[in-house]
């Protein structure tokens, strides 16, 4: 399952990364560049953040979290050198500090954290 969120803010980008880079002139070349850039952001971080959906989803059974935290750092560590972008980076290193989060909140051996009575 991919974040549509932060694939939605890097789209989101493309008009403020073509102004930026001044390609919104008559440069083809660049325009299309900043486009495969983007285009390729787009494709690494679903894939990242896949893996790391599989912690976020599980936060409160840190059994679960241990078990899928290993290829949620490794695929992570992958696009990071993937990524092309500056708003794709700074999307890694949001899902990044979330998975960094709940593995600081499950050790290993932590099996389920306490959860909160039903109302």
């Amino acid at each position: 399952m991919s974040r549509p969120g932060a694939v939605g803010a890097l789209l989101a980008a493309l008009p403020v990364v073509l102004s930026l880079c001044g390609c919104g002139g008559g440069e083809p070349n660049k325009r299309q560049q900043a486009v495969a850039n983007i285009t390729s952001d787009t494709a690494v971080l679903e894939e990242a953040s896949s893996a790391a959906n599989a912690v976020i989803r599980n936060n409160m059974d840190c059994d679960t979290v241990n078990a899928a935290l290993p290829e949620a750092n490794h695929k992570l560590d992958e696009a990071s050198s993937r990524i092309r972008t500056p708003a794709g980076k700074a999307t890694l290193e949001s899902i990044r500090a979330q998975v960094r989060a709940i593995a600081q909140n499950c050790p290993p051996g932590d099996v389920v954290r306490q959860q909160p009575p039903p109302p």
